[in-house]
Parts: C-alpha cells; structure tokens; sequence
C-alpha cells in the first residue's frame, strides 16, 4: 500500500503536537510540516520534510529534519541544522544510523536484490537505484534521510521522535557542540580563508599545512585528499600547458 507524504505528517502530527504544545510551539506556516517558538534570541524552528521524489513500491520514500533559528532584528536565518549535522559526534547519531538500517534491510527493493551501485571514477562508491545501510559506525556528520516504505515504519518513527525530538531541540537551541563539531567548524573557517586564495598550488599547500596540524584523523585525511586533488589539477594543467606550447612534458 502507497504510504503518501501526508500519511507520514499525519503521523507525526498525532504523535508531537501535545508534546511541542506543552513546550510553546505552535504550528509553522510551511510547506513542510513545523513547528516553532519565540524565544528572546529569536524564533525557533523544527521542520520535517519528505523527499520531493515522493514514494516507491520497491524502495519507499524517505525524509528529514531541519532545526532553525531566525534572527528576530534581520528576520533571516542565522542558523540551520539537519539533524544528521546537528548529532554529529553523539551517540544519537549512531542509534539514528542503526534505526534507518532496519528499515532499509527490510524493504522489498533490498530483500529482492534491486539496489543497483556503482564506482564513480575517483573510486567513491555510488548508490543509482535504491537505498543501502551504512554499515559503519556513524560519528561524523551527514545529511541523513530516514528511510519509511510501510505504515508501520512511518509509526515508529513517529515514536521515535515523540521519545527524542524535546531533547534534540536542546542540543540545538542550548548550542551544544561535540568535540568533532567543533573540529568541523574550525575546518569550515580554514576552508573559507582557501577559497578566498587564488592560486592552486597555495591552496594545496595550505591543506597539507592544516592536515599536519589538525589532530582529528578524519578531517586531516580531507585535506590531505583535498590537497592531492589540487596538485593533480595544477599538474595536469602545467602538463597541458607545456603540450600547447610545444615544450615537452617533465
């Protein structure tokens, strides 16, 4: 049976209205389905939102959740958090992971052998058709979708935001951080000042600089990845360069 995106925000709707009500919220006007509050630094929002392209017999549909602040002198966002950033580094993160897994294990694309994957040509794995469960461990933050194809999974994911969403909204309105948000956060600024470079090469310097620096494995690996992608551009580009001049390749 098609389960709609308004089956899925009739759902939620029945399960978080009394409990966003006892904490101040009213509904949002959106298109998505939301809440917010005024606070005295500004409103405070939660939107969930479904996928735009809507739901498959074989693979479901799927959906997110956005937390907002508004700045109430400019009347602009000042702040937006999906949830699958806003849980980086806490273990809420890895439970979501392991929720949306069970579902996508059981659906009938993945029971029938449908996902179709692929290779793109820097060696990153590709989904094209379907939906696949991360099998790893999830700390670092992403922009995760959660997956639903019956009624049934629609229910509890109602419930499982009717157990959780009070204390997500926290982490997000008190601004608590994990250690490698914050690690993302100094990596965000370092890559605006690189942006801000002009040429490739510095650029390159500048991520392996900041890789040996940077402690936390991951974000250091980025830039070491970062930086062997800008050398290739500058070396294929010097290479090419020499070939429309005439002079031979070193």
């Amino acid at each position: 049976m098609k389960v709609s995106c308004n089956d899925l925000y009739t759902a939620l709707r029945t399960e978080l209205a009394t409990v966003l009500k006892e904490l101040g919220f009213t509904r949002a006007k959106d298109s998505r389905l939301g809440w917010q509050r005024s606070t005295a630094t500004g409103r405070v929002a939660v939107f969930f939102q479904c996928n735009k392209r809507g739901w498959d017999e074989s693979w479901g549909s799927k959906f997110t959740v956005e937390f907002e602040r508004t700045d109430p002198q400019a009347r602009a966002v000042e702040r937006a958090d999906r949830i699958g950033y806003l849980l980086e580094g806490f273990p809420e993160l890895d439970e979501l992971r392991r929720c949306n897994n069970a579902v996508i294990e059981r659906l009938p694309g993945t029971r029938e052998g449908k996902l179709v994957a692929t290779r793109l040509p820097d060696g990153t794995d590709f989904v094209a058709v379907g939906e696949r469960a991360d099998p790893e461990p999830a700390i670092y933050g992403r922009d995760l979708w959660l997956v639903y194809h019956s009624m049934e999974d629609v229910r509890q994911w109602a419930a499982y935001f009717k157990r959780n969403l009070v204390h997500f909204i926290s982490l997000f309105e008190e601004g608590i951080l994990s250690e490698q948000r914050r690690v993302r956060m100094r990596f965000d600024a370092f890559a605006s000042r690189v942006r801000a470079c002009p040429d490739a090469g510095e650029k390159a310097r500048m991520f392996e600089e900041y890789a040996r620096s940077e402690t936390d494995p991951h974000f250091a690996a980025g830039a070491m990845e970062w930086a062997r992608l800008l050398r290739e551009t500058t070396g294929n580009a010097a290479s090419q360069g020499a070939r429309d001049s005439g002079a031979p390749d070193r």
